[in-house]
């Protein structure tokens, strides 16, 4: 940091001095505050949400500061099957967005338009294909491939389609962002996969959200970081991003009894997704497609949407427009009257309610321990905030009696899936950069994962104010400068002399993190 002037004009630095005489439409006294340059986000998923108009100011990143994101991540980008990378170019510079923003073509939509959700390996016809519409997406402007290696139909892809791909990239001096194939037991290998398609496809590999998930795992981030920079000691370039919280999911909120439990009732009974797909089945294809743009937030189809849809197999269109549709969520659990009316039965039978709760209790105590499962939003507002242990003992019973309590109330819990240690010795690294892996929401409204509103404080706040593990310095640098190097960006994320007026002013002394996680927006 340094005592400094800074003069803008248009939308860059034109000069940097101690002192700058002179006329100005505008000054801004930043004294006693510093001044960055605007935060990148590596890792996001506002594309989503900017399909609505009215999101895509993005004020939720905006008053964090950020000022550029990446989208298109975890294998999902809105093209090819949407439209192409050109014309969501086209309509977000021609009605303006919030931030700058950095499209990845996604590898599991590719592979979806070319294959479905088979789970199989591609055929050299299907490869070329997929190849032909990467290169699309790169001579239209994208910045790279991402992969999401945990998810339907990219978990089906074998390394070698992958690095197929990533080789189309790499000319381009694209980069390759992957939700690696485990974040929990096989972290390690996970992260050897992505070293290997670096290295093999001659591209630069940054690894999202990088963590360890689950109690048994923690800690497996120091043998993850240390194959990484084995690799960068080689000369590869391998870095990752990282949001600053325990509890991961793009959506936090989770019941706290598993949903499988309540499934293995008898099965005669319950609605399944099959259920659903056979009626979805008995309509002709005009009809399928029909009901799809009625809902569709996607809505006057593009042509190369409605091309898609009508030249998919019937069944192929039954499966993309019923899981389009219908979410498991949607009749699943006791929220759901059908099913509630299910556990409530179940509960009422003395051996399948002992069934239950040693289910239950088998489940919390394997994966994270009563300990790490925090009440987020529940009935009983004063048990928002507290632990699953912390509520039984408030209530006097097991702890599997009171998250199937909760449940049954309609309880939502968020677990924490990561721990503290794990979270600290990543983010000293200096090639982990920042990225929230949030949504753009409507402003304000709906449960939506606390990051999306305090990612880029939250790690000033927490861990350079409070509790120092990294220098101010680093992490703005992990916010601006090193994203920058990241994406090979060689016109912001520094404040110098002809770079973007990309500008973050910060009162550090007034700096607080008011959301919690039963009240995200605030």
């Amino acid at each position: 940091p340094a005592r400094l002037d800074i003069a803008v004009k248009g939308d860059k630095i034109v000069k940097i001095a101690p002192s700058i005489d002179g006329v100005a439409a505008r000054t801004i006294d930043a004294s006693g505050k510093i001044v960055t340059p605007g935060f990148i986000d590596l890792h996001t998923h506002v594309d989503e949400g900017m399909y609505f108009p009215e999101n895509r100011a993005c004020l939720n990143f905006l008053r964090q500061g950020v000022t550029s994101v990446v989208v298109g991540q975890c294998g999902g980008s809105a093209w090819p099957i949407f439209e192409e990378a050109r014309d969501l170019i086209k309509t977000w510079t021609a009605e303006g967005i919030g931030p700058n923003a950095a499209l990845l073509v996604g590898h599991g939509q590719v592979r979806e338009i070319v294959m479905g959700r088979e789970n199989r390996a591609p055929t050299p016809g299907e490869i070329e294909k997929m190849k032909a519409l990467v290169k699309e997406a790169m001579d239209q402007g994208a910045s790279g491939l991402s992969t999401g290696l945990i998810y339907v139909p990219g978990s089906y892809a074998k390394t070698d389609e992958v690095i197929e791909l990533a080789k189309i990239v790499a000319p381009y001096g694209g980069i390759y962002h992957s939700h690696i194939r485990n974040e929990r037991d096989k972290l390690i290998e996970a992260v050897n996969e992505a070293i290997r398609i670096s290295e093999t496809a001659g591209l630069r590999a940054h690894i999202s959200h990088f963590k360890a998930m689950g109690r048994a795992n923690w800690g497996l981030v120091k043998e993850a970081c240390a194959a990484i920079e084995a690799a960068q000691a080689k000369g590869l370039r391998i870095t990752a991003d990282q949001y600053p919280y325990r509890f991961a999911n793009g959506t936090p909120y989770e019941p706290l009894v598993p949903r499988s439990i309540w499934a293995s009732g008898p099965a005669a009974e319950r609605i399944s997704a099959t259920d659903i797909t056979r009626v979805f089945d008995k309509l002709s294809g005009a009809e399928l497609v029909d009901l799809y743009k009625k809902v569709s937030p996607f809505a006057p189809l593009s042509e190369r949407h409605r091309a898609f849809l009508t030249g998919l197999p019937h069944n192929r269109l039954v499966s993309y427009v019923a899981s389009s549709l219908v979410q498991p969520s949607d009749f699943q659990g006791p929220t759901n009257r059908h099913e509630r009316a299910l556990s409530l039965r179940r509960m009422a039978d003395p051996a399948e309610a002992a069934k239950i709760r040693k289910q239950v209790r088998t489940a919390i105590e394997t994966d994270l321990g009563p300990e790490n499962y925090v009440v987020g939003v529940c009935a009983e507002k004063s048990l928002e905030g507290k632990t699953l242990a912390e509520v039984a003992a408030i209530k006097g019973i097991p702890f599997e009696d009171a998250a199937i309590e909760l449940d049954l109330m309609g309880a939502r819990c968020i677990p924490l899936k990561m721990c503290e240690p794990d979270i600290e010795y990543i983010m000293a690294k200096d090639w982990v950069g920042t990225g929230s892996d949030a949504v753009s929401p409507p402003y304000g409204v709906g449960l939506v994962h606390i990051r999306a509103y305090t990612t880029f404080p939250r790690k000033i706040k927490n861990y350079v104010l409070d509790k120092p593990v990294v220098s101010l310095s680093h992490a703005v640098r992990s916010m601006t400068s090193l994203p920058a190097r990241i994406m090979e960006w060689d016109d912001r994320g520094w404040i110098k002399e002809g770079y973007r007026a990309d500008i973050a002013v910060i009162d550090l002394a007034k700096l607080e993190t008011p959301a919690t996680i039963s009240n995200p927006q605030r």
